[in-house]
């Protein structure tokens, strides 16, 4: 009982290091050279780092129930102004980095 109560202890002690949230955005611009990429979010504009292995994938098929997610041909330099994403960040040291980029709707599947 005395060492359950001291390992709870130190998790309730032991702040999180690593802080995930997920952000609906649209694309404002992007600049692959530099991993960065400015969205809006409501009425505000956030420019944030992309990790340099940060998964961006998009949806294709011709329908919700069949459509698979792929990695995003051209990767962060493909994203275009306009394009609703949503991102994940982690927040490490209070820097905030985006760690995946998933463009909503579907992509046509190509033939």
């Amino acid at each position: 009982m005395r060492s359950l109560m001291s390992v709870l202890f130190l998790l309730s002690a032991v702040p999180a290091l690593v802080q995930a949230e997920e952000i609906k955005a649209k694309v404002k611009s992007v600049d692959a050279d530099k991993n960065m990429i400015t969205v809006s979010v409501g009425d505000a504009d956030r420019t944030l780092e992309v990790a340099k292995d940060a998964k961006i994938t998009h949806r294709v098929g011709k329908n919700e129930k069949k459509a698979k997610s792929e990695d995003l041909p051209g990767g962060l330099g493909a994203l275009t102004a306009g394009t609703d994403v949503t991102l994940t960040t982690e927040k490490k040291d209070d820097k905030e980095t985006v760690t995946q980029i998933k463009v909503e709707g579907l992509t046509p599947k190509k033939k």
